[in-house]
């Protein structure tokens, strides 16, 4: 009697994919981080200045994923998140005397294509590995207070700045069922924002940079002036960061 063939189901390689993921971690120390240091509220250079930054450096992200197959071992698609960093700040006294505390949320929304290589790591995981270059947008809030001892001054600004993000990362899946996938790994990204503009107490601000180290928010018209009057080159805060941390997630096949 001839033997019937089994059933086998055949994995449709243009079959959609999508998911969610949940990470954290932390930003690595970087000249953002430092800069920060030589906060002041006074550009004077003959007013000395101490400032403390107050920053863990840690973050949160959650994230939306959408890919299909492409080719033998090959994924491609992107990844939508929101990314959220600890709260931090920073406190400064001038020998006027001066004191200001301030206090930052910083938040960031970010696109990314990529590329996964995938494989076959034995009966229960597969590994992939991915890599991935996008848009990356950032708002920088502010808020605090500045005193001389006799009058209190409310401090608040809102910020944002356009960059580029660059990630790589790995994973470990296990599915649970033909349709669904638990998956566990780790990342390394670059962010990098070019400039903070905005408002800072009410006036259209930036974050700007002496040669001197100096740091202060300023306008465009203050930042020329103080130029002259010090003769000091003078630039934009920026933000290159590295971080890494680890995800979970969860991914669907229709």
């Amino acid at each position: 009697m001839k033997e019937l063939p089994q059933s086998k189901v055949q994995e449709n390689s243009d079959r959609w994919e999508f998911g969610a993921r949940f990470g954290f971690g932390f930003r690595g120390p970087n000249r953002f981080d430092q800069n920060l240091d030589g906060f002041t509220s006074n550009l004077d250079p003959r007013i000395p200045s101490q400032t403390k930054v107050h920053n863990t450096r840690g973050m949160t992200q959650g994230e939306f994923i959408a890919r299909t197959r492409f080719g033998e071992g090959f994924k491609v698609g992107f990844i939508a998140g929101t990314r959220t960093f600890d709260n931090f700040g920073i406190t400064n006294i001038t020998s006027e005397p001066f004191y200001t505390k301030l206090n930052f949320q910083m938040d960031s929304v970010y696109f990314l294509g990529m590329v996964w290589q995938e494989g076959r790591l034995n009966r229960y995981f597969r590994w992939e590995t991915g890599l991935g270059l996008g848009y990356a947008r950032a708002a920088w809030l502010t808020s605090g207070y500045a005193t001389d001892g006799k009058s209190y001054y409310q401090q608040n600004g809102d910020m944002r700045g356009n960059g580029l993000e660059f990630r790589l990362e790995g994973a470990l899946n296990t599915q649970v069922n033909e349709n669904v996938t638990l998956s566990f790994g780790a990342f390394l990204s670059w962010i990098n924002i070019t400039s903070f503009d905005g408002s800072f107490n009410g006036s259209t601000s930036s974050f700007y940079v002496r040669q001197d180290g100096r740091v202060t928010p300023l306008t465009d018209s203050n930042n020329q002036s103080n130029i002259l009057l010090t003769n000091q080159y003078s630039r934009k805060l920026d933000m290159q960061s590295a971080y890494g941390g680890l995800f979970f997630g969860v991914n669907y096949k229709l």
